[in-house]
């Protein structure tokens, strides 16, 4: 009997499924098995506040984890700084792993801290990772590990290109409840289980555990286009369940704990994270497809998916809708047990030379010192734009009013009924350079008729570039100035800034403004929409009546369309 150890990490369920069934499997092999939560080796609270954090930032600044992603799969030395932190988490690892025969690590975290280990000589065990997602950055493929498990030849070459010494393909480590449904009498049971309709085709929306994503509007595109009823699994994130649950736009479920039966119940998966889930649907014979996926991890792992012929990515509402019918893709995955490479592992020990390095805790401290200056510079900016600093972000919403704000549109001229419909409304001009050099006689009108003008910089809502755009804050505020006698007094923002952009807004002694949802012109009314709305009103669309539209939405449920100049106090 041979003691096995495996490392995940509490960032979602699905690095913690994969570790659980590899547990069950491992158990059944007749092994002794302990399983650990890195984020309970890193120092006081600090995997906890690591969890929240990353979870705040898929929320409030997704855009900032992709471009941590790309920062770290194009920059080796970056990586290397970032990889040096791991090391804090060393001597509670140490303790975990003594005595074990075998590592086994579900996420990149605890990967990159065994291989410093194994370099010092301080772990002798054979350590493998399992590659949880389907696309592997650089952080999955630690230099010491002895062995990468990969679900597909499409992770196995990435893992290779970033150099992975040995690489196993084996089938993905799904709990055998995972199934098909044997027939209609079983997927009726199955729906009754979960109070969902016996008739029609139903497309379960699966998010993660945390419910984080665009569910919403994947579920409002599913309803309207009328071929299948929205399942939505919001997981954890009650207040995604309840805005579903209002809008009638399909089911909204909580956390599920029979996810195998409710997936017998359904016809179509629609994800957006290509995680565990993917997995599980192919498993239970379903068609899955990639819509509105995630930045980061979902945006790579739905373009991986994809080339491996697994899981189609679709990109616009024509193409969901001929996914929607779409037969299950019958791609093979392999049928080689992870266990059977794992057993080979015992066996298998490569000595690793042992490195040492004076400078090594110099080095550590650096990096500490680097990596959380560029995170309090870039996503630590960002959250606290979300959460008020220097903005007025969504939280507007809980004022009990209705803030309009229309995208000004660079390509032709707005009426004089227009504008005077916007002024009725306490409406708002979101004016970017493009507009303003466009047109500045429509954005000298507006301000005469009493619209207040918004600093929208190089877009509505602008978003911060590494190089470009920032220069196009001050030129709008002045531009505005110089046609209207009037410096703008908000900005508005999708809320991911850094430091220096936040710095210039400050300058020009503007306000952020985060919209608390946008809306095309032309578009449906959503339920009970509180907060800054911005419209944006390209094309041909009748901008007036989707004006009038959201004063109908506002008196319907009792909500004060006010100025959003109320917001620059």
């Amino acid at each position: 009997m041979n003691r096995v150890v495996i490392v995940s990490a509490s960032v979602g369920a699905g690095h913690d499924g994969a570790a659980r069934e590899l547990a069950r499997r491992l158990t059944d092999h007749g092994h002794t098995v302990d399983i650990h939560d890195y984020l309970d080796m890193l120092p006081g609270s600090a995997g906890r506040t690591l969890g929240a954090a990353y979870l705040r930032q898929l929320q409030a600044a997704p855009r900032t984890w992709d471009i941590l992603l790309r920062a770290l799969q194009l920059s080796r030395p970056f990586a290397a700084l970032v990889c040096l932190l791991f090391a804090i988490a060393g001597r509670r690892m140490l303790h975990a792993v003594r005595s074990a025969d075998l590592i086994v690590s579900t996420h990149p975290m605890p990967s990159q801290t065994l291989s410093r280990l194994k370099a010092k000589g301080r772990v002798t065990a054979p350590v493998v990772t399992y590659l949880t997602d389907m696309s592997v950055h650089r952080l999955w493929v630690a230099p010491n590990v002895d062995l990468h498990i990969a679900l597909h030849g499409v992770a196995a070459e990435q893992a290779r290109r970033l150099g992975a010494r040995r690489i196993a393909v084996t089938g993905p480590a799904v709990g055998p409840a995972f199934r098909p449904v044997m027939n209609a009498a079983e997927r009726r049971l199955a729906r009754a289980k979960f109070g969902l309709p016996f008739e029609g085709r139903l497309a379960l929306v699966v998010a993660g555990s945390w419910g984080v994503g665009d569910i919403a509007d994947t579920a409002r595109d599913i309803a309207r286009i009328g071929l299948a009823t929205p399942v939505v699994l919001c997981g954890q994130n009650e207040t995604v369940r309840r805005r579903l649950a209002d809008s009638g736009e399909g089911i909204a479920l909580g956390w599920i704990d029979d996810m195998p039966t409710l997936m017998r119940a359904c016809d179509v998966v629609v994800q957006n994270a290509g995680g565990l889930s993917s997995l599980e649907a192919l498993a239970t014979g379903l068609p899955v497809i990639t819509y509105r996926c995630l930045a980061g991890h979902g945006r790579t792992n739905a373009a991986a998916l994809d080339d491996a012929g697994l899981v189609p990515w679709i990109r616009d509402r024509d193409g969901l809708t001929a996914a929607l019918t779409a037969e299950p893709v019958r791609a093979p995955l392999s049928t080689l047990c992870p266990t059977v490479a794992l057993d080979g592992e015992m066996t298998h020990r490569e000595t690793v030379p042992v490195t040492r390095s004076r400078r090594r805790r110099r080095l550590a401290i650096v990096a500490a010192s680097t990596v959380a200056f560029l995170w309090l510079a870039t996503v630590g900016v960002s959250l606290a734009v979300a959460g008020g600093f220097q903005s007025v972000g969504p939280a507007s919403r809980r004022g009990g009013s209705v803030y309009v704000l229309v995208a000004m549109d660079s390509t032709k001229p707005m009426s004089r009924s227009t504008i005077e419909k916007l002024a009725a409304v306490h409406g708002a001009a979101a004016v970017s350079t493009k507009a303003l050099r466009a047109q500045p006689a429509t954005v000298r009108d507006l301000a005469k008729a009493g619209v207040t003008i918004v600093n929208a910089a190089d877009g509505a809502p602008y978003e911060t570039g590494v190089f470009t755009g920032r220069a196009s804050i001050g030129q709008v505020a002045a531009g505005v100035a110089a046609v209207t006698g009037r410096s703008p007094r908000l900005m508005v923002s999708n809320g991911e800034l850094d430091a220096i952009d936040v710095g210039i807004v400050a300058m020009h002694r503007e306000r952020i403004i985060v919209p608390a949802a946008t809306v095309h012109c032309g578009a449906a009314m959503g339920h009970g929409m509180k907060g800054v709305i911005l419209v944006e009103s390209t094309g041909d669309c009748d901008l007036e009546a989707t004006l009038d539209a959201l004063s109908a939405m506002a008196s319907r449920h009792s909500v004060r369309q006010a100025s959003i100049e109320e917001l620059a106090a």
